[in-house]
């Protein structure tokens, strides 16, 4: 099982199998979830539900309506 990671700083998505990058069409990173999850589908590679996000979150996703 393959377990999806969000590289914040630099905006990419990548797939981690057993501790180590996976390799899916000759590609490590993807520029979005969407097109790693279809890559991911291609190769028969099942995913986590669970998604690690590293780097910094953009601190408007925390937005509570006051400014």
């Amino acid at each position: 099982m393959g377990r999806i990671v969000e590289m914040a700083f630099s905006g990419l998505w990548v797939i981690r199998q057993r501790g180590a990058l996976a390799e899916v069409g000759g590609r490590l990173c993807w520029p979005d979830r969407a097109s790693l999850e279809q890559a991911a589908a291609r190769a028969g590679i099942p995913l986590s539900a669970d998604v690690v996000h590293t780097g910094r979150l953009d601190t408007d996703c925390f937005d509570t309506g006051r400014r």
